[in-house]
């Protein structure tokens, strides 16, 4: 049986390397998909729609929330108290989608833990400012996004 030739310490050295630039490829492109995500679809519908498709009233209970896709933009729609609320759906703070949490009657960021009022308003920080209020209006084909409240 034939002896194996050792390795070099050069080609042992070239091997490390390669296959540190591997795994520093690796980290950046996580890090690159992070900072720079695919771009939204266009929506050109003025309805809230999700992947499953437009969003109705009837399918939002009281004091749930739904984040969906508008013409505007990400946007959460909560039913409290029997009206309809909405607010941008990204966090003024770093740009991650808020959510609504019924137990706590609060719109939070699940990246840094900003919580904002149903009003759009902060509470918590790091937020400085408040999420944009959009006017709402439930109708038969779905819930229709109106544009910001004036």
């Amino acid at each position: 049986m034939a002896e194996s030739e050792p390795l070099s310490r050069r080609f042992f050295n070239a091997l490390m390397g390669l296959g540190f630039v591997g795994t520093l490829c690796g980290f950046a492109g996580t890090a690159l998909a992070y900072l720079w995500p695919m771009p939204d679809a266009v929506v050109t519908s003025e309805f809230l729609s999700t992947t499953r498709g437009k969003v109705t009233g009837a399918e939002l209970g009281e004091n749930e929330g739904v984040v969906g896709r508008s013409p505007m933009g990400k946007v959460l729609v909560v039913r409290k108290d029997g009206a309809l609320r909405g607010v941008q759906a990204t966090c003024t703070h770093l740009g991650c989608t808020v959510a609504w949490n019924g137990e706590s009657g609060e719109i939070e960021c699940p990246c840094h833990g900003a919580r904002y009022a149903l009003d759009g308003q902060v509470l918590k920080g790091p937020a400085r400012d408040p999420l944009a209020q959009v006017e709402v209006r439930e109708e038969t084909e779905g819930l229709r996004i109106l544009g910001p409240v004036s």
